[in-house]
């Protein structure tokens, strides 16, 4: 309905215009659920992520022209393990709902190791979005409100 309305490319352009203003986003509001990533890294950090020299890469990229990517990744894996304390880390998985569940996972491995696997209560707020108690029960813990 709303396209057969429309006649000229800036009434078109208006109107995307005005749906791109309904959207929620850091430049207008805080986000007070979901996209954790996306609110707790500024705009400044994520810059390079847009640069063609990173985002460019073919997927099949031959390992000849990829030592620049392999090590910047490979360092951001030391600073990470320098910075938690572990023997090891993972930059998979990258979203915000597989990062918690592997979080979780961890968490129930390291009591596990240390024969405590009766540590098994997650506490979440209320305000969490679903994929926390999702992510707890998931990994088989008890969760708490």
């Amino acid at each position: 309905k709303i396209f057969n309305s429309i006649h000229s490319e800036t009434e078109m352009m208006r109107y995307i215009h005005s749906l791109q203003l309904k959207d929620l986003g850091l430049d207008k509001s805080m986000i007070s659920l979901g996209s954790c990533t996306m609110k707790l890294n500024s705009v400044s950090s994520l810059t390079p992520c847009s640069w063609p020299e990173v985002t460019s890469m073919h997927p099949f990229a031959p390992e000849s022209q990829t030592a620049g990517y392999r090590e910047l990744l490979e360092s951001l894996e030391r600073y990470l393990i320098s910075c938690t304390g572990f023997d090891a880390c993972s930059l998979q998985p990258t979203s915000g709902a597989a990062g918690e569940y592997a979080g979780l996972l961890v968490i129930r491995k390291y009591f596990e190791s240390i024969g405590q696997s009766d540590r098994n209560i997650c506490i979440i707020p209320r305000s969490a979005h679903g994929t926390n108690p999702a992510s707890a029960a998931m990994c088989d813990m008890e969760i708490k409100w």
